[in-house]
């Protein structure tokens, strides 16, 4: 026989206190008074130090303002208090990727994904904690899976497309964008195939004034060749430098 509990009166009147003071913190964002923001959050973690409301709140307000480390601090406490809530490791492994310990961040999104398996922001989130820490294969493998479950997620493909690059494959990145935009219409994707085309041909351009260099360094006199580089050597100026790859989170 299964038991419903009514709350006590007690506890409905702490519940609609603390949605009080949370909604003033809101209140407060909406305005743009961040220091009332800051002020009704802080309350409402000293009121009600073991609930996680005021601590997720206020984690999130300092990631909003880049405060990593004061959000990384409150999102710790919202994990000791709700230890299996992959929303809430995420969050933290967010805010430690923002400063750099990719490993503990790798450790949160691999927790989280135990919890919620399907979830492509995790994968994402992972296939670049895998690639920072020098793990390219890890890395395809969680943001292709991102693909197969969400397959317009753009900020996947591109990754998928920065890690690629990065190994030298830069046909591959370019069949994926080319895949991806016969069944999705993405600016960002565009512009990344377009990127990726500018690298290939830059190094192709690289490759060919080479060429031209040894060929005049054994033939001083070949006119024709010398045009020919003034040319190429133009291209490969207005080209410009190869953008560097950049892999973002969700």
């Amino acid at each position: 026989m299964n038991v419903s509990h009514r709350p006590t009166a007690a506890a409905s009147a702490e519940d609609a206190r603390l949605a009080d003071m949370v909604a003033a913190g809101t209140k407060a964002l909406e305005d743009g008074d961040l220091r009332q923001a800051l002020g009704c959050y802080e309350s409402v973690i000293t009121t009600f130090p073991d609930r996680p409301e005021g601590h997720n709140n206020l984690g999130a307000l300092w990631a909003s303002l880049g405060e990593w480390t004061r959000a990384e601090a409150c999102f710790d406490r919202v994990v000791a208090l709700l230890p299996e809530n992959p929303h809430v490791l995420y969050n933290r492994g967010v805010m430690r990727s923002h400063l750099g310990r990719h490993v503990e961040a790798g450790g949160d999104f691999a927790a989280a994904l135990t919890l919620s398996p399907n979830d492509p922001d995790l994968h994402n989130n992972l296939g670049v904690s895998q690639y920072l820490r020098g793990n390219p294969d890890g890395a395809r493998r969680h943001l292709e899976k991102a693909l197969r479950l969400r397959p317009d997620y753009a900020n996947a493909l591109m990754n998928l497309c920065d890690v690629d690059e990065s190994c030298g494959e830069i046909g591959r990145a370019v069949e994926r964008c080319r895949q991806f935009l016969s069944e999705n219409e993405n600016a960002a994707v565009r512009r990344r195939l377009f990127d990726l085309h500018a690298t290939a041909g830059r190094a192709h351009l690289d490759a060919a004034c080479g060429a031209a260099e040894a060929l005049l360094a054994a033939h001083p006199d070949d006119t024709p060749v010398r045009q020919k580089l003034g040319r190429l050597m133009t291209a490969r100026h207005a080209l410009g430098e190869s953008p560097q790859c950049a892999l973002a989170e969700a």
